[in-house]
């Protein structure tokens, strides 16, 4: 039988089917190449909006499985001012639309992961902050940066108490599709590691950030790491100290 006709069977097969077997004929042709379009019209979407505006991109914060019961628009305003950055000029986006779960690996957390991926590869991503297993998983992908490459001295022992580690010893035989992988002894504990990396910092203390923010899956804390491609560190540390200032001296 030719191939046409095979497919028109196939077609007219599906067209009269269940609903269950016309939804898995979706996902099974239709699903990638649609995820595919989505981020890349996300990605156009928000380059769009860059040219639009006229405003320089000068801090992105990605906030994972995170909902803000109510407008966050305060706490962009109150960190331009702590870090001295123009609104009028400046562009800070804190995306609160990520989502992932790593157990089901379902739509939105495939195109979570390649929204993520190809705005991390262009650096425009500055920071994300997020908590249990969904974290974990990106801490162990290498996206982030090892803060003592990052902070000072002064810095890393005002933080001390607040670092989140890997074990980069682990990293040869990471597994990203188990949770944790990276993580076999506390985060809170490096002297459990072979070769302790302080990826993070918890700030979950952060008045701040309770006020604006409610996180999922976060009963082991929120962590905030910095992206190792961010153009803005010195907004990324900033962000930090404008989260902290009130808790950690």
């Amino acid at each position: 039988m030719p191939v046409m006709d095979e497919f028109r069977e196939e077609r007219e097969a599906i067209r009269h089917g269940t609903a269950k077997q016309k939804y898995q004929y979706f996902k099974d042709y239709y699903r990638i190449p649609l995820i595919i379009i989505l981020v890349a019209l996300l990605f156009l979407g928000t380059l769009i909006y860059q040219i639009v505006s006229n405003r320089d991109p000068v801090f992105y914060a990605v906030m994972l499985n995170c909902i803000s019961p109510e407008e966050h628009d305060w706490l962009i305003g109150e960190f331009a001012d702590y870090a001295g950055i123009d609104t009028e000029k400046n562009d800070i986006q804190i995306d609160t639309g990520a989502r992932f779960t790593i157990d089901s690996m379902d739509e939105d957390s495939y195109v979570t992961i390649q929204r993520l991926g190809a705005y991390s590869s262009i650096g425009q991503l500055d920071v994300m902050l997020g908590g249990g297993d969904a974290f974990a998983y990106f801490a162990g992908t290498g996206y982030f940066l090892d803060l003592r490459t990052l902070l000072t001295e002064e810095q890393l022992q005002k933080y001390e108490p607040y670092l989140y580690y890997i074990d980069a010893a682990l990293e040869v035989n990471y597994d990203p599709t188990k949770s944790g992988s990276l993580l076999y002894a506390d985060p809170r504990r490096p002297e459990e590691m072979e070769d302790p990396v302080p990826i993070g910092i918890y700030v979950d203390s952060s008045q701040k950030l309770k006020d604006a923010f409610v996180f999922q899956n976060a009963e082991d804390g929120i962590v905030l790491s910095v992206y190792s491609t961010t153009h803005h560190p010195d907004n990324a540390i900033a962000f930090l100290e404008y989260l902290l200032d009130e808790t950690v001296s």
